[in-house]
């Protein structure tokens, strides 16, 4: 077979539509006997692999705004993971499935249970053998059928009926393609693609009168389930061995996105097995259940609010308006208290009216000057914050990640100029689990393959050793090396605080091997651990700082790298720069930050209302909470996975009036501005038991 031309398929700019889904996770999926050919009981399962693989399919939905329910898998039934089968939700109609196969017939009354109390009902039920969405595929207003090994041709007539849409019969004739899904996969509401052999001719005529600019697959795409995918209109998310079909989609103004579920082919599904689609006559009627209510209709909002934003970003379904102190407001008016605090940029809260007024003020002398001139605003913030830190200078920038990639420049430029390593062999150590930004440079030692995958080539001269293990790092140091790099409190990765001798003894192995220790205070530092920098808990003082976040007051960006000029004096006139780093009114947003630090009163309310959160939070281990850490105001939330993913737990919190950001699967992060009351984190955390099922 061959593949549509590419060049036969017009321009066509393909728009995503907001869905949502039910997925069964394979916790019990093994491969025991055999009803497909696929199946081989003699081939060994990797079931953890297959769980894995399964919620990065999850993931990926999820991160491109549609909304994925958990339907609870059930032991005995290890093809429940192949939810598709398990009915079909369309135009207010929900049909349970009636299996072909006694092995598989226990999962109609769960999947009809799941429906009916998920507000899905009424459920109804077929007369004769059917299988859900792995034979009956919505094409925009009609309903392609498939027949021929699962489910029965009269139950197309009954479905017919139910749904009040067209139902358009098609014969399979390949038992490798038992189901319609397994061979033909919906693009859009016009667009299909399919693999002919699999069907009788009469079908394959039919197809062609119905699509004639249909993608036809080739034998390899097909047999490994290229097909069996599942598209919003322009992300086509697909296996990753599909690559023919992939080019094929892409060049007709799809967005192919692959992934691996190679374990779950073993018995016989895919990326569309695995997914139920679930549809609604009225797109304000949510489902309920486990799930978060409102979640539909918030992340349609959020994909039409931000058409033309770049989609680096998967932001929670709320639109701010105004802010003041913990609380935003949005765009109708609701109240939200914000526990994320930008990821500690508004530590002092929204619009502080010290740091506002300093702004305004500036505001009316002058902005900006570069650095081609001296201002007034620059020395007296460069000394202020020098001071803070106990050191004696700064070389201002803007953002967080400017400030790690200027170190990095400058721990270079130290190895060769005062430790005399040699030019071009310098090396630095990082630790796994970093996130230090996503510049190139940056993501070339993180090992998150979000921040990775498809941005090489990297930057060498990264060494990196795991977090938290001293020994290992003291024994990456040789000759080359000029800096370790390291967050305090590992902020991305979950709040994750290092055993107490970790960072005293990299400042020792540093101080013994003549290298230079980077403490990454971004998000850290400035109050929100208790202290100004986070170090100062382990009595350790590093050789460079880089502040970022809070230093601008939630104003603007502001950043810094704070040293001794034995470090920063290796930078001489043109070699380092930054049009906006240190511009007067950042200058004077960042010198009123220093001030109010320098009080000390902000570093004893982010312990005195740490100590609080994080005893409520603790009260939550075992009551749907598995792990709580983190220092100051500053927690991170191990959920039970069975309560479900960060991002669900955090649409849960949204719709209570609480905002939190998930990292990593199940964890979520609070970082609260510093303004919080204690009634406010009593009502937040009452929030999460209530969502997480405690009553802690």
């Amino acid at each position: 077979m061959t593949i549509t031309s590419p060049s036969a398929v017009p321009a066509i700019t393909r728009m995503p539509r907001v869905r949502t889904y039910a997925m069964t996770p394979p916790i019990h999926f093994t491969v025991d006997y055999a009803i497909n050919p696929w199946m081989d009981p003699s081939t060994p399962v990797d079931t953890e692999l297959a769980v894995a693989q399964w919620l990065k399919l999850r993931e990926v939905y999820e991160s491109l705004g549609h909304t994925v329910h958990v339907v609870d898998p059930q032991p005995g039934l290890p093809d429940m993971v192949y939810a598709a089968n398990g009915g079909l939700s369309v135009g207010g109609c929900t049909v349970a499935a009636r299996f072909a196969f006694s092995e598989r017939a226990a999962e109609a009354d769960h999947y009809a249970a799941w429906f009916a109390d998920a507000g899905l009902g009424p459920v109804h039920r077929t007369a004769d053998i059917q299988e859900g969405e792995g034979d009956f595929l919505v094409v925009g207003d009609r309903i392609l059928a498939g027949t021929g090994f699962r489910t029965h041709r009269d139950t197309h007539a009954e479905v017919a009926t139910l749904t009040g849409m067209p139902v358009v019969t098609l014969e399979l004739i390949d038992p490798r393609f038992y189901h319609l899904d397994t061979a033909l996969g919906v693009l859009d509401d016009d667009t299909i693609a399919y693999y002919p052999p699999a069907f009788s001719p009469d079908s394959r005529a039919v197809l062609a009168e119905l699509f004639p600019t249909a993608i036809i697959a080739t034998d390899a795409d097909a047999l490994v389930l290229g097909l069996n995918l599942v598209s919003d209109g322009h992300h086509v998310v697909m296996t990753d061995a599909a690559t023919e079909l992939a080019a094929a989609i892409r060049a007709a103004g799809y967005e192919p996105i692959g992934v691996d579920l190679s374990e779950l082919l073993k018995g016989g599904g895919g990326i569309k097995c695995a997914t139920l689609e679930l549809r609604r006559l009225d797109s304000d009627v949510d489902v309920v259940g486990a799930e978060d209510v409102g979640a539909d209709r918030e992340a349609d909002v959020q994909t039409i609010a931000e058409p033309h934003v770049a989609h680096n970003y998967s932001p929670l379904p709320v639109t701010a308006a105004t802010a003041e102190g913990a609380w935003i407001t949005d765009v109708d008016g609701r109240r939200y208290l914000d526990c994320l605090g930008a990821y500690s940029a508004v530590n002092f809260g929204h619009r502080h009216p010290r740091i506002v007024a300093a702004a305004i003020e500036q505001l009316d002398r002058v902005t900006l000057t570069s650095r081609a001139f001296r201002s007034d605003r620059l020395e007296p913030f460069c000394a202020s914050l020098a001071t803070l830190c106990g050191k004696d200078m700064v070389l201002p920038m803007n953002t967080g990640a400017e400030a790690v990639e200027s170190a990095l420049k400058v721990a270079r430029k130290w190895g060769y100029d005062v430790k005399g390593v040699p030019d071009g062999q310098a090396t630095i150590i990082v630790a796994g689990g970093n996130f230090h930004g996503r510049t190139i440079s940056i993501v070339s030692f993180s090992d998150d393959p979000d921040a990775r995958n498809g941005f090489g080539p990297f930057t060498p001269g990264f060494v990196q050793v795991p977090y938290g293990d001293a020994d290992a790092l003291a024994a990456a140091v040789d000759d080359t090396t000029v800096a370790v790099l390291v967050e305090p409190i590992q902020g991305e990765a979950g709040i994750i605080v290092p055993p107490d001798d970790y960072l005293p003894r990299v400042r020792a192995i540093c101080t013994e091997r003549n290298v230079l220790m980077i403490a990454d205070e971004i998000q850290s530092g400035l109050g929100r651990t208790g202290t100004t920098l986070a170090v100062a808990h382990w009595g350790v003082e590093p050789d460079v700082y880089t502040l970022g976040k809070a230093l601008g007051g939630g104003i603007l960006p502001v950043s810094a790298v704070v040293a001794n000029s034995d470090v920063l004096g290796v930078l001489h006139p043109g070699e380092h720069g930054s049009t906006f780093g240190g511009n007067p009114l950042a200058a004077a947003v960042g010198h009123t930050v220093v001030d109010m630090l320098a009080e000390g009163t902000w570093q004893a309310r982010a312990t005195t209302l740490g100590d609080r959160m994080h005893a409520r939070l603790r009260n939550l281990i075992g009551h749907g909470v598995i792990a709580v850490r983190g220092l100051g105001l500053w927690a991170g939330i191990d959920v039970d996975p069975y309560v479900g993913t960060g991002k669900e737990v955090c649409l849960r919190l949204a719709e209570r009036g609480v905002l939190a950001k998930d990292t990593h699967g199940s964890t979520l992060r609070l970082a609260p501005p510093l303004v919080i009351t204690e009634d406010e984190i009593d009502w937040a955390v009452d929030q999460l038991a209530e969502v997480v099922g405690s009553s802690a």
